[in-house]
């Protein structure tokens, strides 16, 4: 893993959350321990396109942080 993706596991883990841009589209890491009106318990987390506000999910964060690597290859920013 390279220090970007460490930066971005790092921050994710400390503030629950994380933003980034691949390719110059914003994108956000964010872990959800409660979804929806009725407080439905979840322990997981998102990967969400911050235009159309699609998400992936994980089972933690590890599984994220690796399908990020693959699969986003010009993340270049990290914002915190």
């Amino acid at each position: 893993m390279n220090e970007k993706m460490n930066t971005l596991k790092t921050i994710a883990q400390e503030r629950t959350w994380v933003s980034f841009l691949n390719n110059n589209h914003p994108y956000s890491l964010l872990h959800w321990s409660i979804a929806g009106v009725q407080k439905d318990q979840k322990d997981v987390w998102l990967l969400q396109d911050e235009v159309t506000f699609e998400t992936k999910e994980f089972a933690n964060i590890d599984q994220a942080v690796a399908w990020i690597d693959d699969n986003m290859q010009d993340v270049t920013d990290v914002l915190a």
